[in-house]
């Protein structure tokens, strides 16, 4: 199933929202709309939280199916919520705080931004349950942000070269197709919240665009 949708009258929905298969985590002020369209689409448990005091949870957090890593300025009642969902869980104390942009990951495998320390790479594997590389991406250090993924599929940047789309398919062990979200935009993480069950886009997604993210990232 796949629905568009918006925040605010904002399609980058991506930005503000993240899912696994059994829960999603928007903001505290999502509308009652928002909450359903992400629920039923995605058949999860929508749990309300800012990240770090503000409304853009899909940009702060990483998640799988295993566990959700936060960044350091995390506040303690935003902790307790994420604890609810009896996940792995880890607040990361490093110099980036924006690691939503900076891990594309499914249960399989995480590609992270070059720069994290060795101690943060060895909390994710911890926290993930999953082999985590850092990113050969040339070009791209929000891989984050370059691409999707669920335990199906992956969908990515239109612009990496073959070479960088077989090693990312190789890492998250899925099929991997390049695409675009909300008319055009490259970096689809930021127009996409995604399960294995479903799909939800920025309301600017076309019918091709739609297809493709649809066909990639829960099957045909």
């Amino acid at each position: 199933m796949i629905r568009l949708l918006s925040y605010n009258r904002n399609p980058n929905i991506g930005v503000v929202a993240r899912a696994n298969d059994s829960f999603a985590l928007v903001p505290k002020d999502a509308s009652s709309e928002f909450c359903s369209v992400i629920g039923k689409t995605l058949k999860v448990e929508v749990l309300k939280t800012n990240i770090s005091g503000t409304t853009l949870v899909g940009t702060m957090i990483a998640m799988n199916n295993k566990g959700v890593v936060l960044p350091k300025n995390s506040y303690s009642q935003e902790i307790e919520i994420i604890k609810e969902t009896g996940l792995n869980f880890a607040v990361i104390d490093d110099k980036f705080t924006a690691l939503g942009n900076l891990i594309l990951l499914n249960d399989y495998g995480a590609i992270v931004a070059k720069g994290f320390s060795e101690e943060s790479i060895r909390i994710m594997r911890d926290i993930f349950e999953c082999e985590v590389k850092v990113s050969k991406i040339s070009g791209f250090r929000n891989i984050g942000s370059v691409g999707i993924a669920t335990n199906r599929g992956a969908i990515l940047h239109p612009e990496l070269s073959e070479d960088e789309l077989k090693w990312i398919a190789g890492i998250l062990d899925v099929p991997v197709d390049i695409g675009t979200v909300n008319r055009g935009v490259n970096y689809v993480r930021t127009g996409i919240v995604a399960n294995t069950k479903g799909v939800v886009v920025g309301e600017l997604t076309t019918g091709v665009e739609i297809v493709r993210i649809e066909n990639t990232l829960i099957g045909r």
